[in-house]
């Protein structure tokens, strides 16, 4: 108990250090499934859309290491979504650099499919495996948008709706050079 005129006890900068550790672990531990970059390329997913009209395939990021990736959240019957695809849409004209994946979440593959279709949508697209919708929560924020670099390290995470020039932005902020001047 700290009385009156006493200074309240502090915890010494070791023990506060490991304290603040901790707690980033608890806040960011649903996103560190992600902190190594390789396990999103390697979860396998159904393929959405596909060039061949045969039975959808299960297939992995893996073809898209080694440069910078976006992996956009979205779901059916979301306006911001539209809204979100729409400026990735523009991103990708001034930025040909980066690599868009948009992964369906809390809808059915059919009706995935036909909001990619209302979209025009000519990103590849999957649905999210049940480990990426563990890592972002089962009632994952949409749209969400998740950006790896040439590593494969997550460098930034955007949930809500983010227009182009603010994603922009985010490149330029984090020093990362994909888009033309």
């Amino acid at each position: 108990m700290v009385h009156y005129g006493e200074e309240p006890p502090t915890l010494d900068s070791n023990m506060n250090s490991s304290l603040i550790k901790v707690l980033l672990l608890i806040c960011l531990s649903p996103l560190a499934f992600f902190a190594s970059g390789e396990s999103i390329y390697q979860q396998s997913m159904l393929r959405l859309n596909s060039s061949n009209h045969e039975k959808p395939v299960k297939q992995t990021l893996a073809n898209f290491q080694g440069k910078p990736l976006i992996t956009a959240f979205f779901m059916p019957n979301c306006r911001w979504c539209q809204r979100q695809h729409k400026a990735l849409k523009k991103l990708h004209q001034h930025c040909p650099n980066i690599q868009t994946v948009m992964l369906g979440v809390q809808g059915s593959k059919q009706k995935l499919r036909k909001a990619l279709q209302r979209e025009k949508n000519t990103f590849p697209a999957y649905v999210a495996n049940n480990t990426i919708i563990k890592a972002i929560g089962s009632k994952s924020p949409v749209p969400m948008m998740l950006f790896f670099n040439t590593q494969g390290t997550l460098v930034f995470k955007t949930v809500g709706y983010t227009p182009e020039p603010k994603l922009t932005a985010l490149f330029t902020q984090h020093n990362i050079n994909v888009c033309s001047a």
